[in-house]
């Protein structure tokens, strides 16, 4: 610095690729320093400013170049290490890096975080957690983020929405099965993104406690929509662990209405019995065992038909591989275009690995969700009495719209369009056996 009003003498870089990676910026800003009288001098390369900008210029034509090399060959080791089965970026929350340096490191799920990251999708998966409790758990564990803060709820999001965890890596567009140790299967990741996909339908909202019943059951003497809630009391709940739930009216204590309080499990027992006097018809079974043994069928004859060409593809390259390798040994082929040529073979073989996995994972169906649907088409009731609250809300979409209750008995039941065109074609077939102040139809006795 001059002594002189502030103004600056001379700037010092280290060298000219850390002070502009571009010829154009460096041009502009070596001309501005000129007409400033400013010195531009890097430790490396010397005075800057003396002389013509000829070998300045050409100085950060070199870095430029330098740069652009340096990048290109770091997008080509990513690549490369894609290709190997190795996912380029650092790894996500419960994994941790091992090995090598930068482009060659490798990861393996890390002993405390792999075993909670899992845990989480396990109980995201049950469809009683919303996001935000998802992330107060998850703080409770001491999960935090490389700066030690808690995980936000797009963090969590995020966590839920990548396939790394069952073994999926991605790059620029591609991907493939990785050579890291999954931490959960793809059964249970697909399960967490039905649920994510059904909350986002179903928009819903973030509460302490989540009831089954919630949104579904109507006040039989004001038209207003139940709520729930907790009452605790550690002596008079002893037996009950201290607690008791109750659905109410939300005008009970506002505005007058005389609708009583209903213990949650006496109303959601009286719900699961409507499924009780539920079966589907004989034919309405068969034609989805028909259905589901057709897309069985469809999906084996389509997975056979294309990993017999990739099979096919397998070989060929094999035996190219094979022939190489006799060429080696017989020394009609030189060591350089032996490595190139047998590297290249190895990677297309690998890759041929790769799409066979993929096939199968791609063409598997979702058994799981077929045992569902059969199980709920056999037996309704007992199908609903084993499933997930989640679950249980949408078997209750898809037949009923609401509930009506009066002095803590529902009284009527609206079935949804779609029930009652089951009903009409006979598909449904509802026994005689009712609930008490209840018709075959869902409506109440006079």
């Amino acid at each position: 610095m001059s002594d002189n009003n502030n103004v600056i003498d001379a700037v010092i870089v280290l060298k000219i690729d850390r002070f502009a990676r571009n010829v154009s910026d460096f041009g502009k800003m070596l001309t501005d320093f000129k007409q400033k009288s400013i010195k531009l001098i890097s430790v490396n390369e010397g005075d800057l400013t003396e002389g013509t900008s000829l070998i300045p210029n050409i100085f950060a034509s070199v870095a430029q170049w330098e740069s652009e090399v340096n990048s290109q060959r770091t997008r080509d080791a990513m690549m490369q290490k894609f290709r190997e089965g190795w996912q380029p970026t650092p790894p996500p929350i419960g994994y941790r890096s091992i090995g090598g340096e930068r482009e060659r490191k490798t990861c393996e799920p890390d002993p405390y975080t792999a075993p909670i990251i899992k845990e989480m999708f396990e109980l995201y998966a049950t469809g009683n957690y919303s996001i935000l409790e998802i992330t107060d758990w998850l703080r409770d564990k001491n999960i935090v983020s490389k700066s030690g803060t808690p995980l936000g709820h797009s963090v969590v999001c995020n966590i839920l929405n990548n396939p790394f965890y069952y073994g999926l890596i991605r790059w620029h567009g591609q991907s493939k099965i990785g050579n890291h140790k999954p931490i959960i299967k793809k059964e249970l990741y697909e399960t967490c993104q039905y649920v994510l996909l059904k909350h986002r339908d179903f928009l819903l909202r973030r509460r302490v406690h989540d009831f089954l019943l919630r949104g579904f059951v109507i006040c039989g003497e004001c038209g207003q929509r139940y709520t729930a809630e907790w009452h605790k009391n550690e002596k008079k709940f002893k037996h009950r662990g201290g607690k008791i739930a109750y659905y109410h009216c939300q005008k009970r204590e506002r505005n007058g209405c005389q609708a009583p309080y209903v213990e949650m499990m006496i109303l959601e027992k009286q719900v699961a019995a409507q499924f009780k006097n539920m079966q589907f018809s004989q034919e309405f079974i068969n034609l989805v065992v028909e259905k589901a043994k057709k897309r069985l069928e469809d999906n084996r004859k389509s997975a056979l038909s294309q990993k017999q060409s990739i099979i096919n593809i397998k070989m060929s390259l094999e035996a190219k591989r094979n022939k190489l390798e006799d060429n080696l040994l017989d020394e009609t082929i030189d060591r350089e275009t032996y490595r190139r040529k047998h590297g290249e073979i190895q990677m297309k073989i690998q890759n041929t690995d790769t799409q066979l996995s993929e096939i199968e994972e791609n063409c598997n169906i979702d058994m799981n969700l077929i045992e569902e649907v059969l199980a709920f088409t056999r037996n309704i009731y007992q199908t609903y009495l084993d499933a997930p609250n989640f679950l249980k809300r949408h078997y209750m979409r898809f037949f009923f719209e609401k509930f009506e209750v009066k002095n803590k008995i529902i009284v009527k039941s609206v079935p949804t369009p779609i029930f009652l065109i089951l009903q009409a074609n006979k598909s449904v077939i509802i026994s005689e056996l009712q609930l008490p102040g209840v018709d075959s139809n869902h409506k109440p006795r006079s």
